[in-house]
C-alpha cells in the first residue's frame, strides 16, 4: 500500500476508533465508508451496517439507498415508499481487497456473487447480514409499481490499493460481466467500477469537503443588512443554475435538505406538489416564477466576484418539496431556462438559521412534531454535549447533518446524530428498541412529546448516547454473541434494567431519572464493569428461559419481544422468591 493511502487509511481509523480491528477488516470499512459517501453524500452513516458479515461469499459490503436514504431493513423501506409513495432505488456493491493489484478471478467472482444476489442462487448466502439485504430486495421487487421514474441502479466497486492500468484482459472481464448483469432486465443503468489507490484517495477527500456549489446568479438584488447576516440575496435564478445546487456532478440529488422540517411527499396525492408539477409539465415556464413560493437557501459562506458566487455548506430549509419536483421534471423541454424565486442568506448564527427555517415553511402544512429539528431544545442539547470534559467520554452531538464533516478535531465515532440519539434514548429509557428499526421519523411520531421535550434533562440523552457508544465498541471486537448486533438497542434496555433495578422510566422526573444515570454513568466508567453488564445482558437475551427464536428476523421489530423480556426480567429480579 502506497504512502498516501496508507495516511488515510490511518486517519480514517483513527477518526472511526478501529485501531483494535484486524487490518483486513479496516480495510473493508474504509472502502464500504469512501463509496457509499459517493453515491449517498453524507458521513452519518454507519459503514458497518452495510457489511455482509463474516465469511460472505464474494462481497463485502452492499448499500441500498431508497429515495437518497441510505436504509438497512424493510421497515425503513416501507415507510420511505408510504411517505413518498414512490421508490427511486441504487443498490450499491462493494468488493474491497488489499493486494497491490487486480486479479481476474477475484473481480469474476465479485460479479458472480453480485448476479446470485438477483436470482435464485441468493439461497447460497449463509450470514445473517446477507439475509437482511435479499429480504430488502425481495421487497423492492415486490413494489415495483411505486418505482415510476426508472427501475433501480446496480453499482458495483472492486477496490484495492494497486494501480489500474486498462488491462485488456480486465477490461473485457468487467464489461462482458456488465452485460449479463445489464440481461438480467432488473436495472435502469449497470455500472462495474475499478477503484484503485488514487481514486479511493479521492474518494476520502471528498468525504471531508465542504458541500458547495458555484452558480451565476444575474438577477438577484441585495437585502438590507441585517446584524449577524453577513449578506442576503433575492432574484430569480434559471433552472440550468438551480440544479448546480440540488444536483450533483453524477445526476443524483445532493444531501442539502437535512435542515428541512418536511420530507419529500410526493407530486401526485400532495396538492402543493401536483399543482407545481402541472405549471412544468404544461410548458408553464414563465409563470412558474409568480406561483411558486421558491427556494430559501442558508449558507455559512458565500465567495466569488460579480454574478458568480460559490455557497459553501449550505442547507435547502424551505424548498424540498418544489427541489424534488423539479428534479423529477428536469428532463422536460425548456425546463433549463425557467426561472425559480430564490433568496440566498448567509449567517453562521444557528440560531438566526432555525428562525429562518420556522418563518419561511408554510407552504405545507407541518406537524409539531416535525418541528423537532428547529427547538429550543435541540440547540440546548447539542450546547450540552459541547460542554462536556474533553475526557473518554466526550461525545459530540450533530444537530445538522454533516456538521462535522470538514473538523478532523472531532472523532467520527464519537458523533451522536439526532437517529442515534432518539433511537438509543427511546431503547434505553421508553422501553421502545421494537420500534427503532424503521425510518426514524416515523418513531418520533409514535413518541411524540415523549421525547426532545422542554421538561426533560439532558443527562439521559448524554448517558443513553455513551452507553450505545460502549456497546458499539464492544461489538466492534465481536466480544459478544451472533445475535448480540442485531438486539442491540433491546440489549440497552436491559443494561439499564441490570443497573438501576427499574422496568420504567420517567423523563420527566428528574430526581429520579439522575440518579438512575449517576448509577449507569459510574458503570460506563469502568470498561471492564460496563463489559460485565453488558455481557450479562445479551446472555439474558439470549437465555432459554426467554425461548426467543433468533431465525425469525421480525422479532427484534415486534412490541411482544419487549414485554417478554420485562416480563421475564421482572420474574428474575423484582418478583419476591
Amino acid at each position: 500500500m502506497d504512502t498516501i493511502t496508507r495516511g488515510f487509511l490511518n486517519d480514517f481509523i483513527d477518526r472511526k476508533g478501529y485501531q483494535k480491528l484486524k487490518s483486513s477488516l479496516q480495510f473493508e470499512y474504509f472502502c464500504n465508508f469512501c463509496v457509499i459517501n459517493k453515491e449517498f453524500d453524507s458521513i452519518s452513516f454507519d459503514e458497518k451496517s452495510i457489511s455482509t458479515g463474516d465469511s460472505a461469499q464474494g462481497i463485502d459490503g452492499i448499500g441500498i439507498i431508497v429515495n437518497n436514504k441510505l436504509c438497512a431493513n424493510t421497515s425503513e423501506i416501507r415507510q420511505i415508499m408510504e411517505m413518498n409513495r414512490m421508490l427511486t432505488v441504487t443498490f450499491v456493491f462493494v468488493q474491497s481487497k488489499t493486494s497491490s493489484s487486480f486479479n481476474n478471478q477475484q473481480i469474476e467472482n465479485f460479479c458472480r456473487w453480485t448476479k446470485n444476489y438477483f436470482t435464485e442462487d441468493a439461497t447460497l448466502f449463509a450470514t445473517d447480514e446477507m439475509r437482511n439485504f435479499i429480504e430488502m430486495r425481495e421487497f423492492i421487487y415486490n413494489n415495483t409499481r411505486y418505482m415510476r421514474e426508472r427501475s433501480p441502479n446496480c453499482m458495483l466497486y472492486f477496490c484495492t490499493s494497486g494501480k489500474w492500468v486498462e488491462d485488456p484482459n480486465l477490461v473485457s472481464i468487467i464489461e462482458s460481466n456488465k452485460k449479463e448483469i445489464e440481461n438480467l432486465d432488473l436495472f435502469n443503468k449497470v455500472n462495474v467500477q475499478p477503484v484503485d489507490s488514487k481514486e479511493l484517495q479521492n474518494l476520502y477527500r471528498k468525504t471531508k469537503e465542504p458541500v458547495e456549489a458555484t452558480i451565476k446568479f444575474e438577477r438577484k438584488v441585495n437585502i438590507p443588512t441585517i446584524e449577524e447576516i453577513t449578506v442576503a440575496y433575492s432574484g430569480l435564478l434559471p433552472f440550468s443554475e438551480f440544479k448546480k445546487i440540488i444536483i450533483d456532478e453524477t445526476g443524483k440529488m445532493k444531501s442539502v435538505f437535512d435542515d428541512n422540517i418536511r420530507d419529500y411527499l410526493e407530486q401526485d396525492n400532495n396538492p402543493v406538489n401536483k399543482d407545481i408539477s402541472s405549471t412544468i409539465q404544461k410548458g408553464q415556464m414563465e409563470q412558474f416564477c409568480i406561483l411558486n413560493n421558491g427556494v430559501t437557501i442558508v449558507a455559512e459562506e458565500i465567495t466569488g466576484p460579480g454574478e458568480t458566487i460559490t455557497l459553501s455548506n449550505y442547507q435547502i430549509v424551505n424548498g424540498c418539496q418544489t427541489s424534488n419536483v423539479l428534479y423529477e421534471n428536469r428532463s422536460i423541454e425548456g425546463i433549463e431556462n425557467m426561472h425559480i424565486p430564490i433568496k440566498i442568506i448567509v449567517t453562521t448564527n444557528q440560531e438566526i438559521k432555525s428562525d429562518i427555517t420556522r418563518a419561511t415553511n408554510n407552504q405545507t402544512a407541518v406537524d409539531a412534531v416535525e418541528l423537532e429539528a428547529l427547538s429550543d431544545f435541540q440547540r440546548n442539547l447539542e450546547d450540552y454535549y459541547n460542554s462536556l470534559e474533553n475526557n473518554d467520554y466526550k461525545l459530540f452531538y450533530e444537530r445538522r447533518t454533516n456538521q462535522y464533516k470538514s473538523d478532523d478535531d472531532v472523532p467520527l465515532y464519537r458523533i451522536v446524530n439526532r437517529e442515534s440519539q432518539i433511537k438509543s434514548l427511546s431503547s434505553m429509557f421508553l422501553n421502545n428498541p421494537h420500534n427503532v428499526t424503521g425510518n426514524y421519523g416515523r418513531l418520533i411520531d409514535k413518541i411524540g412529546a415523549e421525547i426532545f421535550n422542554p421538561d426533560h434533562d439532558y443527562y439521559p440523552y448524554y448517558i443513553s448516547a455513551l452507553s450505545y457508544f460502549t456497546l458499539e465498541q464492544i461489538l466492534n471486537e465481536n466480544k459478544l454473541f451472533d445475535n448480540s448486533k442485531r438486539f442491540r438497542y433491546h440489549i440497552l434496555m436491559v443494561f439499564r434494567f441490570l443497573i438501576t433495578k427499574s422496568i420504567s422510566s420517567s423523563l420527566r422526573d428528574r430526581a429520579k431519572i439522575k440518579k438512575s444515570c449517576e448509577q449507569i454513568f459510574k458503570i460506563l466508567e469502568d470498561y471492564d464493569k460496563s463489559f460485565e453488564y453488558f455481557k450479562k445482558a445479551a446472555e439474558f437475551i439470549e437465555s432459554d428461559e426467554l425461548g426467543i427464536n433468533f431465525k425469525d428476523r421480525k422479532a427484534v421489530e415486534r412490541k411482544n419481544t419487549t414485554d417478554l423480556i420485562n416480563e421475564k426480567l421482572v420474574d428474575k429480579y423484582l418478583k419476591v422468591q
